[in-house]
């Protein structure tokens, strides 16, 4: 099969390309092949010879979003649409990668496919409208969050390298969601493709209990203790969503994702996040339990 994977710069997409490039044919495009700001190269890409797009590409940072709303909704809502209508005009399967942040956050629990939807900042609401575009067109929409792995530091490794440097910790201990292990989503996505692609959303995360960035934190010193590198497991503050000064867009508080109908998708269970951030932290950071 003949796969096209856009945002080959960012984590998810360079982990896309690197699992699926062992059993497909795949084009990996990052920004400098395809900068998604410029229509021109929409066109480009529709153009190209690939059976399924993978989109993942995307302005993600939430502030910059705020801070420049038309290339946003530019990138992240016209870019998509635009490539979802000629996968539809051309016959192709589309994968839209899009976030928990377009959930109501309002209410705690985990969130099915079918929950409310509130974004609340420029970069949710580019997401949520893109998310609407490509399902019309017959593609699929595939939301994850928190993404962690071994293409990039994210969250983990912050804190991890802080604790081993004796600095104090610190993490916000009152959002709630799950993280996303790059490997694994990537392993989900190439048994999508082997057993079809459904227009339909579908919910990617490794499963569990709600958790916050505390919770995830705490995990990742415990590891580091249990393995040896911490002889003692270090404090972490615990601060609020509201108090963080460089949070300028708003962010949903509670947007955990029920992942349960993925798993019936692939025939498979999903790992749980903290087997699959122990796994990380271990294989790629020399870290034994």
């Amino acid at each position: 099969m003949k796969v096209l994977v856009t945002g080959c710069g960012g984590r998810l997409g360079k982990a896309l390309a690197h699992r699926l490039a062992k059993s497909h044919e795949v084009t990996a495009l990052n920004r400098e092949s395809a900068d998604l700001a410029d229509p021109e190269a929409w066109k480009r890409i529709a153009a190209r010879d690939f059976d399924v797009l993978l989109h993942p590409a995307a302005m993600a940072s939430l502030e910059a979003c705020e801070a420049n709303p038309e290339l946003a909704m530019r990138v992240n809502r016209d870019a998509p649409l635009a490539l979802a209508k000629a996968c539809q005009t051309r016959g192709r399967a589309m994968v839209f990668f899009s976030t928990d942040y377009v959930l109501d956050g309002s209410q705690p629990g985990l969130k099915g496919e079918e929950a409310p939807l509130r974004p609340l900042s420029v970069y949710a609401q580019s997401k949520a409208e893109a998310e609407m575009g490509v399902l019309d067109c017959g593609g699929a929409v595939m939301r994850v969050s928190w993404l962690f792995g071994p293409e990039k530091a994210a969250f983990p490794e912050a804190i991890l390298n802080q604790a081993l440097d004796g600095k104090p910790l610190a993490a916000v201990a009152d959002k709630f969601s799950l993280p996303g292990f790059t490997t694994d989503l990537a392993e989900w996505v190439d048994v999508l493709l082997a057993r079809g692609i459904p227009s339909r959303i579908f919910h990617a995360a490794n499963p569990g209990d709600p958790v916050s960035w505390h919770d995830i934190a705490l995990e990742v010193v415990h590891t580091l203790h249990q393995s040896g590198r911490l002889r003692e497991i270090p404090p972490i503050e615990k601060q609020s969503l509201a108090g963080m000064p460089g949070f300028v867009a708003g962010r949903p508080q509670h947007t955990a994702m029920d992942t349960r109908e993925l798993a019936a998708w692939l025939g498979q269970p999903l790992r749980p996040w903290r087997e699959a951030l122990r796994a990380h932290l271990r294989h790629f950071h020399g870290l034994q339990h």
